[in-house]
């Protein structure tokens, strides 16, 4: 059956509607009819009332094949199952993109996809993108997760999942750590990734530490719904508590440690990245590293220094020993004893 429900996003005065073609369908015609502030225009023949993301996922979820929309109202159902589901912004997002991305290749309605075209899609991606097996992943989750549990279809039970490369994370050394946060004029900046380094933290954990957040007396800070949406607390390095307090003293304990331009919200992710590339171009370390290269020399410098990856792992707030056994292929204490055949009488 044809699609033949038509919605439409539109703006008018700064303000989005929703309009809604369904001549054919007298039950929906007279739902609408009793919604508050729904407008009939005889002239277009459409429902019009204010855009609600919560209404449309019912709609599209109701009417399925039906519906003919733009891709981003079609996927407001996986939307909504995301949010009940509590998964995070960073993996909505991703569902979301990598669904978009499917749906404008095939130019299909989502209720009218088979596997046969989930496959095909997948194949090309393998054949022309040479997309990293990581990416690949992340593009098959997504894919399974709409088709099984939104759209409810068996989808891709029976498709590989490509290997995961053993890449082995770009390495700082503590001397180079040093001349990247050293060589930052502007405490607040040198601040932000001293506490990176000093405590292992993501980004988007940095950026969302307050004052309250840090226990001086037990020297640990404290990272509120981190990955996976676990707290979990790390070191607090006591040469940072006078810059800390600093801070604290002077916007309250309450507050972003770290605040951004706009009053009220805190340094974007984007402009910590940015900080860190800077340092790293005045520091002249032409090594490739981000960021997030200070977390790894955290847990690389720890386990130099005799700590237990046991430990580590419970401080980086990984859910498996198996992440953080990646930085023992980094360095192993013990191998910096032992000597090269070549090296005997040295």
């Amino acid at each position: 059956m044809a699609a033949n429900i038509e919605i439409r996003k539109i703006w008018e005065n700064g303000y989005s509607f929703a309009t809604v073609q369904c001549s054919d369908h007298p039950a929906l015609f007279r739902e609408l009819s009793r919604k508050p502030r729904a407008e009939w225009n005889s002239t277009l023949r459409y429902w019009k009332l204010p855009f609600s993301e919560q209404f449309l996922s019912e709609l599209v979820s109701t009417y399925r094949e039906k519906i003919n929309a733009e891709v981003d109202i079609l996927l407001l159902p996986l939307k909504t199952e995301l949010l009940r589901r509590n998964y995070s912004r960073k993996t909505q997002k991703a569902y979301l993109l990598y669904n978009r991305a499917f749906l404008r290749s095939v130019n299909l309605n989502p209720y009218r996809v088979v596997e046969a075209d989930l496959r095909k899609y997948l194949d090309n991606i393998l054949y022309e993108k040479k997309l990293k097996a990581i990416s690949i992943r992340g593009l098959i989750y997504s894919l399974k997760f709409y088709y099984n549990n939104v759209i409810q279809i068996r989808a891709l039970s029976s498709y590989s999942l490509p290997k995961r490369e053993k890449t082995i994370p770009e390495s700082l050394s503590r001397s180079e750590v040093e001349k990247i946060i050293n060589g930052l004029a502007n405490p607040k900046h040198r601040l932000l990734l001293k506490l990176c380094y000093g405590a292992g933290l993501r980004v988007s954990e940095l950026t969302r530490l307050r004052g309250t957040d840090l226990d001086w007396e037990r020297k640990s800070l404290r990272i509120r719904q981190g990955k996976g949406k676990k707290d979990r607390f790390s070191l607090l390095p006591l040469s940072c508590k006078k810059e800390l307090l600093d801070v604290i003293n002077r916007q309250g304990a309450n507050t972003w440690i770290f605040q951004g331009m706009v009053p009220g919200r805190s340094l974007s992710i984007r402009s910590a990245e940015k900080i860190f590339s800077n340092a790293k171009d005045r520091a002249n370390i032409k090594k490739d590293v981000s960021i997030h290269d200070l977390r790894h020399a955290f847990a690389i410098h720890l386990l130099e220094s005799g700590t237990s990856i046991k430990v580590i792992q419970k401080l980086l707030g990984h859910a498996s020993v198996k992440t953080t056994e990646i930085y023992a292929r980094i360095t192993d204490p013990m191998l910096t004893q032992i000597k090269s055949p070549l090296d005997a009488d040295f």
